[in-house]
């Protein structure tokens, strides 16, 4: 019966450990990615253009924000669970804040379920690694440091003629 229980809570570990080396593959993976278009976003602004959002955000925001989501990416694989977690509460403010920047600029709807992706992942990432009370209380936290952030920093469209609603 132990060597049973043994077993079982080997075999749940190992899964565990798994997971939770997938999602942070998926995340760094698609992050030093991201990382490379958000730092060379002044020069091109593909960004701002793809989601007709010209001067929503600070100049200095998206390559900050790319050098950022570049040492997320390499701090995923650093052996410090700490610093893991902390990247994971990175990724939650980040891609928060990304879901409202979306929100904000009144872009579709589905638009915020590409950064949501993240948050789940990242408080997956958390829920392995802490347990899920712990994991959703850091999730909820962080994701209102990146909404907080948003309201500070990302600036709402102005409604032109072209805009404003047919009817008073």
């Amino acid at each position: 019966s132990s060597s049973a229980a043994t077993r079982l809570r080997t075999c749940t570990a190992m899964t565990d450990a798994a997971f939770d080396f997938a999602l942070r593959v998926a995340e760094s993976i698609a992050f030093a990615l991201h990382s490379a278009v958000a730092i060379t976003e002044p020069c091109h602004g593909a960004v701002e253009c793809s989601f007709n959002s010209p001067g929503s955000l600070p100049t200095w925001f998206w390559p900050v924000a790319g050098v950022m989501l570049a040492v997320v990416s390499a701090a995923n694989w650093l052996g410090s669970p700490g610093v893991v977690l902390g990247a994971q509460a990175y990724i939650v403010a980040f891609h928060s804040g990304g879901v409202f920047w979306h929100l904000r600029l009144k872009h579709h709807p589905v638009t915020g379920v590409s950064p949501g992706v993240f948050v789940v992942m990242a408080a997956a990432v958390a829920a392995l690694r802490v347990g899920v009370a712990v994991a959703l209380l850091g999730t909820v936290v962080c994701a209102a440091v990146g909404v907080g952030l948003g309201l500070v920093l990302v600036r709402p469209p102005k409604v032109t003629e072209k805009d404003a609603p047919l009817l008073p």
